[in-house]
C-alpha cells in the first residue's frame, strides 16, 4: 500500500511538471529562445524555468482532487491503459479551461483556440506523463475465486 501512495505521488508529480512544461512552451517558444538575441537568451531561458516552476505548481493545486479521483479509479479496477490516462488528462485540462473562462471578467484572454489548444495538449501530455510514471504499473484487480462443489 505505502509503495503505491509513492508510485501515485510520483506520478503526480511527474504530471504537473510536465503540464508547466506544456504551458511554458506556448508561452515562451523554442523558436523565440532561439531568435533572441545571444546576451538575452539566458535570461529568457531562466524566466522560462521559473515560469515552468510555478506553472506546474499552479497545475497541482487545481488538478490535485480530480487526479485523486482518476488515480484512486485506475487503481480499483486495474486500468493500465494509456488512453485512460490520456483522456483523464484532457478531461481534467477541459475542467480547468471552463473554470478559467468562467472566471474571467471584462475582456476575454482564455476564449480562443490558441489557449484552448494549450490546454487541451497540456492535459494530454500530462495524462501520458502520469501513465510513464505510474498509470501503465496499476494494481490488477484481484480475481474472486468460485467455491467448487
Amino acid at each position: 500500500m505505502a509503495l503505491a501512495i509513492v508510485r501515485l505521488l510520483f506520478g503526480f508529480s511527474a504530471a504537473c511538471l510536465a503540464a508547466g512544461l506544456v504551458q511554458v512552451l506556448f508561452a515562451v517558444t523554442p523558436a523565440e529562445i532561439a531568435n533572441s538575441e545571444p546576451t538575452a537568451r539566458g535570461e529568457i531561458v531562466r524566466g522560462a524555468g521559473m515560469l515552468w516552476l510555478l506553472a506546474a505548481t499552479q497545475s497541482a493545486v487545481f488538478a490535485s482532487p480530480f487526479a485523486l479521483v482518476a488515480a484512486v479509479l485506475a487503481e480499483w479496477l486495474g486500468m493500465r491503459a494509456w488512453t485512460y490516462y490520456a483522456l483523464a488528462g484532457l478531461g481534467i485540462a477541459i475542467a480547468g479551461y471552463l473554470t478559467q473562462l468562467a472566471g474571467e471578467t471584462g475582456e476575454r484572454t482564455v476564449g480562443n483556440g490558441y489557449a484552448l489548444s494549450a490546454f487541451l495538449a497540456t492535459g494530454l501530455t500530462a495524462g501520458l506523463a502520469y501513465w510513464a510514471a505510474a498509470g501503465r504499473n496499476a494494481r490488477r484487480p484481484r480475481r474472486q475465486s468460485v467455491p467448487s462443489g
